[in-house]
């Protein structure tokens, strides 16, 4: 849209009348439409009035809008023409912008941003909010607490179902209030997921909305949406305290620092820009109704900064201050808002770490850190021309030199091995030695490299310390375990033994295939998650679980393969693994961690095969295996070296999982000799005939779901039970996973 366009929309003011709830304190920013200027990212002012496209005023074309069927319009006295919404379970009427366009994605917007629009909301519920108590209010087939409004975003809520990636943002109107510190009504909200490859978790922490529970968040001001009136809603956010603000008819209503930080470094999301609504998917076919808008849209504007004030008077910005390193340059620059004048800095409480010192004209924390210290404390008032002051308390830490690569990956017998050794808070030139141990035949340490390289020739695990010294004097160590595995493990490949196997490469993150050709062995999503699969550099991408138990992988129900009855002798279950942790993405414990298989939390299915550090003295994971037949007498649980230590048949050292490294595991079973055996990385660990003096017996029928990285509460595909936040959950990676009809190592 040109810039005559909102020119003469804006002369049409004076036929509006500003409603009567809004009169008193509303912007004079907003009694008009939005005019473009620097700080603009993407303005559409919808005064096309026709067509199926709507445009940005600031003249983007790739910016476009076009109606997903058909585009509605409708017009407000003083703005003009507006996008208007019904729902349909077609998804008729939305307007759709481009796939991963880095200003709808918000990344040009570095420093802050303003995501705003003026909305009228007609829909289903909004009358039923006014006139019942909202803790007993549950809209007619809206599975939900109530309304949720989509305004715009790049996010879907997983309902459209990409098979790729979801990372992006959304804008809301919603009523999903777990208590209510504002009058019942409609609030705005907003989500930012963000990019997955910062596992375990980088999603903002759910929505941010005024009443969720969080432990934070402040009301600011009581008020709500009851009426199908125009009102003004904005949702600010900026990078330098983390803090979202939302705002209602330019009041903010709400403030929350959640406990994710937002870093919009994601490189593709593959969900579009959506306005009204969310484009359902018809694979399988999704009609939420309840997230589509019903009513109109207009002047939907993204800035770079925050435009509406977050504070009345002075307030020092409550950011968090980066970690120092120790002899490394260090500086932060401390802000406020609604300062009058110029401002005052001095530092009134608290000591500053050696070497720190702060300017208290230009309000600058700087200098070379020569002491490490843990959040040491200081006070900092600012003073602005007015006389209004504030004070608040920042702590600093300052972090001696360390190596901070955690793990070392296996290597492979005549394969050839290369790992960078990483450290933080170093000054270069770094130089390495070992210190502790010795390393595997065929891998040398390069000193000034700080690189392991070799061809490894000889199956072993080596413990190891390293230490880095650096110019500046500073050393640091750490130990890391190496282990060197046989060359078959490399590769998980199909042949004429294999029953099943899934190597989740391919384009689609929702469908996964059986590489042998089964289609009833296709695994999909167990919720509505998106691609989750990570890479594992010169491997391929593998599903990533966060222990939520959405994130996990579901196939058929009793089937012969997936359940091994068509195994008439002995069979290998393997998969390859990686465990995160030592706490969960939703910051849990994390000791116990479903594989595969197709036991389940109902206590149905037949078996599992799993991760688990009960019994454990150092922490470490091992592989287990629970198998049960039809009668309780014939239930085989807890197959596992720390849960049966009596069949551990390998050294310590070599029998758990240390680190988050990818790792081997493999469960083998012969009928002839019913025996059980149990291998990490290619190393025999655990074997048992008959454990409890049980044979195993596998006559079991039922409705359990074969599923990979989430230990159901039932049947679930697409949503179902699946688990949310329950037991058994994997935290990590999954890589490979093969069924054969012969014991393999």
């Amino acid at each position: 849209m040109t810039g005559a366009g909102w020119i003469g929309s804006a002369a049409l003011m004076g036929t509006w009348t500003v409603p009567t709830h809004a009169a008193d304190h509303l912007p004079a920013s907003l009694r008009e439409p939005f005019r473009p200027d620097a700080h603009t990212v993407v303005l559409y002012h919808f005064d096309e009035g026709q067509g199926e496209e709507a445009h940005d005023a600031m003249g983007d074309p790739a910016l476009t809008l076009k109606s997903h069927k058909k585009a509605l319009w409708g017009t407000r006295p003083g703005f003009g023409s507006t996008a208007r919404f019904t729902v349909r379970e077609d998804d008729a009427n939305l307007r759709i912008g481009p796939v991963n366009n880095d200003k709808l994605e918000l990344r040009t917007c570095t420093e802050a941003w303003t995501v705003e629009a003026w909305v009228r909301y007609d829909g289903f519920g909004l009358s039923e909010i006014r006139l019942n108590h909202p803790a007993s209010y549950r809209p007619r087939g809206s599975g939900t607490a109530g309304p949720f409004a989509k305004i715009c975003g790049s996010d879907d809520e997983g309902f459209s179902l990409p098979p790729g990636i979801r990372g992006g943002w959304d804008f809301s109107l919603h009523s999903w209030l777990d208590e209510w510190p504002v009058r019942p009504g409609l609030l705005p909200a907003a989500r930012f997921i963000g990019s997955q490859k910062r596992a375990p978790h980088s999603d903002t922490g759910g929505y941010v909305y005024a009443g969720r529970k969080t432990g934070s968040g402040t009301l600011v001001h009581a008020d709500a949406i009851q009426q199908p009136e125009w009102r003004h809603v904005a949702w600010q956010f900026r990078y330098e305290d983390q803090t979202h603000y939302l705002f209602l008819d330019g009041k903010l209503i709400w403030k929350i620092t959640p406990s994710r930080r937002v870093i919009n470094d994601a490189e593709r999301n593959d969900i579009p820009f959506m306005v009204g609504g969310i484009v359902n998917s018809l694979d399988p076919p999704y009609h939420v109704k309840t997230y589509d808008f019903e009513g109109e849209v207009d002047e939907l504007r993204i800035s770079d900064v925050m435009r509406y004030p977050v504070a009345e008077k002075l307030a020092i910005v409550r950011r968090l201050l980066h970690e120092a390193g120790l002899h490394a340059p260090y500086s932060v620059k401390f802000s406020t808002d609604a300062a009058q004048g110029d401002v005052r800095w001095e530092l009134v409480g608290g000591k500053l770490p050696d070497g720190l010192t702060f300017n208290e004209v230009a309000g600058i924390l700087a200098g070379q850190p020569a002491e490490p210290v843990k959040e040491r404390s200081f006070t900092l008032r600012a003073t602005d021309a007015t006389g209004n002051d504030d004070e608040y308390s920042f702590a600093v830490t300052v972090a001696a030199a360390e190596v901070v690569t955690a793990s070392l990956p296996l290597g492979f017998i005549g394969t050839p091995y290369r790992q960078a050794l990483e450290t933080h808070h170093m000054a270069e030139p770094v130089t390495w030695r070992l210190t502790e141990g010795s390393l595997p035949a065929g891998i040398s340490l390069d000193a000034k490299q700080g690189e392991l390289i070799g061809n490894p020739t000889a199956t072993e695990l080596r413990i190891l310390r390293l230490q880095a010294n650096d110019a500046a004097g500073q050393r640091a160590s750490r130990e890391l375990e190496l282990k060197v595995a046989p060359a078959q493990l490399r590769r998980i490949g199909p042949d004429d033994r294999t029953v099943a196997l899934w190597d989740w490469q391919g384009p689609s993150g929702r469908y996964i295939p059986d590489v042998m050709g089964d289609s009833e062995l296709t695994l999909t999503w167990v919720n509505t998650k998106g691609d989750t699969r990570l890479p594992r550099p010169g491997w391929g991408r593998y599903p990533h679980f966060i222990g939520g138990g959405e994130g996990g992988f579901v196939g058929p129900q009793w089937n012969r393969k997936v359940d091994l009855q068509t195994i008439e002798t002995e069979w290998t279950v393997e998969a390859w693994v990686r465990r995160a942790g030592p706490v969960d993405g939703y910051f849990r414990e994390f000791h116990y961690g479903h594989v595969c298989g197709t036991y389940d939390n109902t206590e149905r299915g037949v078996w599992e095969l799993y991760l688990s550090d009960r019994g454990s003295s150092d922490g470490s994971m091992a592989p287990g295996v629970h198998f049960f037949g039809a009668g309780p007498e014939q239930a085989l649980r807890d197959l596992h070296p720390y849960s049966r230590p009596e069949g551990t048949v390998a050294a310590p050292q070599w029998v758990g999982i240390r680190d988050t490294a990818w790792h081997h595991i493999a469960w083998q079973y012969s009928y002839a000799e019913d025996l059980h055996q149990l291998f990490l990385d290619g190393r025999l660990i655990w074997e048992m005939k008959s454990p409890d003096g049980r044979r195993l017996v596998n006559n079991r029928r039922h409705l359990a779901q074969f599923s990979v990285g989430s230990r159901l509460n039932g049947r679930a595909r697409y949503g179902g039970t699946f688990n949310w936040l329950g037991f058994g959950n994997f935290f990590g990676q999954i890589g490979e996973i093969r069924i054969s009809r012969i014991r393999r190592y």
